[in-house]
This record gives structure tokens, sequence and C-alpha cells, in this order.
């Protein structure tokens, strides 16, 4: 097994032990020998998984005293405060929205006075892709030109904080719209939704355009809860 996956593996399963409450916020960590007993791992590879579990401020090195778990709020690693919730489904993918909206609707509103004719023609072909991965229950195409659409608003809004700060949560956000964009339902209103925003970016108003994400993430956020107490479906 190459080092890295290694590395990767004995991360995955230190940050499982911490989810877990094994190692409650505040508490130390094991002994770096002894991570490595318990993982059957070098101590080199038990010391480079501490170190990606700090770089992500999920623990923190004090010297002299040791490694200590840090508290939830401090976590910038997404992935992290994902499995963190992955008992609830609904909770992970309305705080997910929370978080789009706060970007997503200033970006359309700044989109709106910048879009040109190109832009809305991209748009429009998205959704296009959309339509025709419904069509054929394609959803991973499905959801690349859903991603697509949006990225292309992030992208053009005139300021590069936007996206990068956006970034760090598409990995999440794509598994998200993975799962519910198996369900025919949600498809159809996400394509509803994405042809309202291109009429309010037509009309050149920051406003509507403003507007219409906010729907359109209203939308989102409604569905998925409807649809995982349908299922009852609350786990990720």
């Amino acid at each position: 097994m190459p080092r890295v996956s290694l590395v990767e593996t004995v991360t995955d399963r230190l940050l499982d032990r911490i989810i877990s409450g094994e190692f409650p916020e505040g508490s130390a960590l094991p002994p770096e020998a002894a991570l490595a007993e318990q993982s059957g791992a070098s101590r080199l590879t038990v010391r480079e998984a501490v170190r990606v579990l700090s770089s992500q401020h999920v623990v923190r090195a004090l010297q002299g005293r040791g490694t200590f778990v840090n508290p939830v709020t401090r976590w910038t690693s997404l992935e992290a405060l994902v499995r963190m919730q992955r008992g609830d489904a609904s909770k992970v993918i309305a705080q997910l929205v929370e978080v789009r909206a706060m970007i997503e609707v200033g970006a359309a509103e700044l989109f709106a006075v910048r879009v040109s004719n190109e832009d809305l023609a991209g748009l429009r072909g998205y959704v296009e892709q959309m339509r025709a991965a419904h069509d054929r229950t394609d959803v991973g195409a499905f959801v690349a030109a859903d991603l697509a659409f949006h990225d292309l608003i992030l992208d053009g809004c005139g300021n590069p904080f936007v996206p990068a700060t956006f970034l760090p949560i598409s990995r999440a956000l794509r598994d998200a719209r993975t799962r519910t964009s198996s369900v025919t339902q949600i498809r159809e209103h996400a394509i509803v939704e994405h042809s309202s925003i291109i009429e309010a970016l037509e009309t050149g108003s920051a406003e509507a355009a403003a507007a219409a994400m906010r729907s359109h993430l209203i939308q989102t956020r409604d569905d998925a809860r409807r649809y995982l107490q349908a299922t009852g479906d609350g786990s990720t």
C-alpha cells in the first residue's frame, strides 16, 4: 500500500475515534507510541496522520504537554464536519443550504449586473444538459451540469474571494446533490428553479436575481427535507 494511503487510513481511523467520543473535546490523544501500537502503523505514519488533523485544526499540539482535541467550531475540514454530523443527513443538508444562501444569493446579485449574453447562453446550455440527464435518469450528469451552472455564477460575479470561499464546501455539496438528485421530483423542481434564475438574470435586476437564487435554495432545502422524511432516511 502506498505510504500516502496508509497515512490517510490512519488519519481516518483517528478522526473516527475523535468523532465517536473516545477522545472528546479538550482531551489529550494517547502518546505517539501508543497510537502506533493501536493502529498497527509506524510512529512516522502516526506522526503524519496527527499532523494532517492538526492542519485541519481538529487537534492542536501544545509544546511539552501533548496533542489535544479542539472544539468542533474550530475545525476547518468540511469533510470532518460532515462526518461529525453523519447521523443526521437532513441536518447536514439544511446547514449546507444555509451556507450556500450566505454566499450564492450575494453572488447572484453581483452577477446580475455583469452578466453577458455569452454567460446567459452558457447557463441555458447547462439547464438543457440537466433536462437531458433527467430524461435518461443520469444522476451523475445531472449533478455535474447543476454544479457547472452555479460555478458559472460564482466565477462570474466579479469577486475572486467568492468562489474561493465556496470551494471548500464543493465536495460535500456534490455528495448531497447526488443523494437528493436521485429523486425524480427534486430534479424536476431544480430544472424549473434554474430556469427562473436565468429569467431573473435576463432582466439585469440584482434584486430579482438574488430573490430567484434564494427561492431555489429554499426549494432545495424543503425538497431534501421532504425526501428524507418520506424515506425515513435520516442517516448519512
